[in-house]
């Protein structure tokens, strides 16, 4: 049979010679049926105690779960930072400047949580608004606790990513708290001007696709998760 494999970080050195494409392109290579991720990794001799997590077809799964025709399966090494999973924490517009009591559509939320998971299978999300859906009906007391401790956990992650289409004062302030702690910084927005964005955010993106395409490309991998778990050592 044959499957599709795609490989992350130091394990793209086991990427076969002869193989067309750029190191984070997905290949494919023939096994035996009833082959399991310990054989893909054999066959491409990596030592299995440099394989941490496999996802097959966008999910995560055991090393010892049976392949099938066709399968994508991406084989992923341990966090360079250690053993402790990646913490991103996912900023963004809810009211920005809205008048009422409505909330902006949070979708966004969703698009960048299944990518992220997809890519990083053992990744921590922190997401004020998955933990606190009903925030717009919290009591003062409640609505004061709620806005303290999450931008206080927005300095607790390696990595926060802000995404912006509209001006936002919560974020914004998430944003500075991160920066306070060292945390690598991602804003998607076109306020590229705003001297809240510009001096805290490591990088600046125009829009959503262009963070996909970091996903897609290998950079997100290769660059940004490497200088964002190096701060948690700084």
């Amino acid at each position: 049979m044959k499957v599709e494999v795609k490989l992350y970080g130091m394990l793209r050195a086991n990427r076969p010679v002869g193989v067309a494409g750029a190191p984070h392109r997905p290949f494919d290579i023939t096994l035996q049926d009833g082959a399991t991720a310990v054989q893909v990794a054999k066959q491409l001799e990596i030592n299995e105690g440099l394989l941490a997590t496999v996802a097959i077809n966008g999910q995560t799964a055991e090393l010892d779960t049976v392949l099938q025709d066709g399968d994508q399966i991406s084989l992923f090494p341990p966090s360079a930072g250690g053993s402790e999973p990646l913490r991103v924490f996912l900023a963004g517009v809810m009211q920005a400047n809205r008048q009422d009591t409505l909330m902006e559509s949070q979708d966004y939320r969703l698009q960048l949580s299944d990518a992220l998971r997809r890519l990083i299978p053992d990744v921590q999300l922190i997401d004020p608004w998955a933990e606190n859906p009903g925030s717009l009906d919290y009591d003062d007391d409640q609505a004061r606790h709620t806005f303290v401790t999450m931008t206080n956990k927005a300095s607790e992650a390696d990595l926060l990513i802000a995404y912006l289409p509209l001006p936002s004062m919560g974020t914004a302030m998430e944003m500075w708290q991160a920066f306070q702690n060292n945390t690598y910084i991602i804003a998607i927005t076109p306020f590229v001007h705003h001297w809240a964005i510009r001096f805290t955010a490591n990088d600046i993106l125009p829009d959503m696709d262009s963070l996909m395409m970091w996903l897609e490309n290998g950079r997100f991998l290769q660059e940004i998760v490497p200088a964002a778990l190096a701060r948690r050592q700084s």
